[in-house]
């Protein structure tokens, strides 16, 4: 993945996090988890064609 490097203050950090909404907060939160890693690699096969996304019918099928 590729790397940029950004120089901004602490302070600007914080007061972007504060302007966060709670989605936005829980996505953040598992950028910087274990979790974000997975999903990023999730994201990435599915951006890659190497999986598929299942249909609304596929996740709840109900016939059986």
């Amino acid at each position: 993945m590729p790397q940029l490097m950004v120089d901004i203050s602490i302070h600007k950090i914080a007061e972007i996090i504060r302007a966060m909404n709670p989605p936005e907060m829980e996505t953040l939160y598992l950028l910087l988890t274990d979790d974000g890693k997975e999903l990023l690699t999730r994201k990435q096969d599915l951006e890659l064609n190497q999986v598929k996304f299942l249909s609304r019918e596929e996740v709840f099928d109900v016939s059986g």
